[in-house]
């Protein structure tokens, strides 16, 4: 099963990393929602990791209110999951699951990105492609 979700994952990659997903690097999926970051990570052979982080960055409105405390949230999560070897880089797929009145903004959406980015490189864990989704439904690669 992970294997099939993994390799799924992987088809939705932007194409100017095609030499990378020849790779086949660990997959991050992401789920943002109030004050809780959920993190599966797969393998290419088919193992699953997964890790759960709480904190207060949310509020009624924004998945994301306080950047910082994001980022740290998200950077304490990737601690959790081991180092890859050789350096090797990751994609990362953020869905948020929280139901905002409006959706996701644009602007949102480059917090996420950015919230991302930052904890991946704080914990030098190289994350070279965040995809963003709300609700399952892919709006930003």
């Amino acid at each position: 099963m992970s294997l099939s979700i993994y390799q799924r994952h992987l088809d939705n990659i932007p194409k100017q990393y095609n030499l990378l997903r020849l790779f086949r690097p660990p997959l991050y999926v992401i789920d943002l929602s109030n004050n809780q970051v959920i993190a599966v990570c797969y393998y290419k052979d088919g193992s699953s990791k997964r890790h759960q982080v709480n904190d207060d960055f949310s509020n009624r409105r924004m998945v994301i209110a306080d950047f910082f405390k994001a980022v740290q949230a998200l950077a304490n999560l990737l601690l959790k999951f081991p180092k890859h070897p050789f350096g090797i880089s990751a994609f990362a797929v953020v869905n948020v699951s929280e139901e905002l009145a409006d959706g996701l903004e644009m602007i949102e959406i480059k917090v996420i990105r950015e919230a991302n980015w930052v904890a991946s490189a704080k914990t030098k864990r190289r994350v070279v492609s965040t995809t963003v989704s709300y609700q399952g439904q892919l709006i930003s690669q």
